[in-house]
């Protein structure tokens, strides 16, 4: 049996894709597919077509704003939902990404209960069964190789 869920993380920085690796772990139910350039991550979405993708705003080659929109513009990707993760917290960008058809934004560093609580959210596929979900007593930073935030 394949994956219930699958999520799509679009990101070029190697430490935070190896942080969501090992957040993603933690739910074996979801498969997680990178893509380090954006023009990769819109064809994976099309080709994988996963239940989430996570998307940083900046790519080497295109930005995660035009990413966004081309996945918004095609029918075959447009209902899948796009969390933004960036570093970037000004109002008016997350207001105008979000006009833009960002299901959400999260900012960097990560909560990482923030981000597990957006991967259960995604609806189960037909095919697959609800991962059984860790309590968030199992959530220590360390597991995942990232620091606290005081």
């Amino acid at each position: 049996m394949g994956a219930a869920r699958t999520v799509l993380y679009i990101e070029d920085n190697p430490t935070n894709v190896i942080l969501v690796e090992r957040l993603i772990a933690l739910r074996p139910a979801v498969q997680l597919h990178v893509a380090s350039r954006g023009e990769i991550g819109v064809e994976m979405a099309a080709a994988h077509h996963p239940d989430l993708i996570l998307l940083d705003l900046h790519l080497p080659d295109i930005s995660g704003e035009e990413v966004l929109l081309r996945l918004h513009a095609d029918p075959a990707t447009r209902d899948i939902p796009v969390v933004i993760v960036s570093a970037d917290a000004m109002a008016e960008g997350i207001t105008r990404l979000r006009t833009a058809g960002a299901a959400g934004y999260l900012t960097k560093p990560f909560d990482l209960r923030a981000v597990l609580a957006l991967v259960d959210e995604v609806p189960t596929s037909p095919t697959g069964s609800k991962s059984n979900q860790d309590s968030d007593e199992s959530l220590d930073p360390s597991v995942v190789g990232y620091p606290t935030r005081s």
